[in-house]
């Protein structure tokens, strides 16, 4: 995530997987349902930290840091397990 929309959509997938709506975790930070509805959907310009960091403790997550282009994607994940496929296949006509 690198900006403040994928960011916002983060958070909704994360509300969604817990079950909770808009206004039951805005109400456990302390915001207005429509403050989080804009920030989901990336209808804000900023949003605050505070504001994120208690969004995030409510859903029982928490920040980390990765370095730009360094994420593991599901693309990566797909060519590691055909690179361990290939390897113990050459491992098997080796022997």
């Amino acid at each position: 995530m690198n900006n403040l929309p994928s960011l916002g959509r983060a958070v909704a997938e994360l509300r969604k997987k817990r079950g909770m709506t808009q206004k039951q975790l805005a109400s456990l930070c302390g915001l207005g349902q429509s403050t989080l509805a804009r920030f989901e959907t990336g209808g804000v310009a900023e949003f605050g930290a505070r504001k994120l960091l208690r969004l995030l403790e409510a859903l029982g997550y928490e920040m980390s840091f990765t370095p730009a282009g360094l994420s593991f994607t599901l693309d990566d994940a797909l060519r590691e397990r055909q690179r361990e496929a290939f390897a113990q296949r050459d491992t098997l006509h080796l022997a």
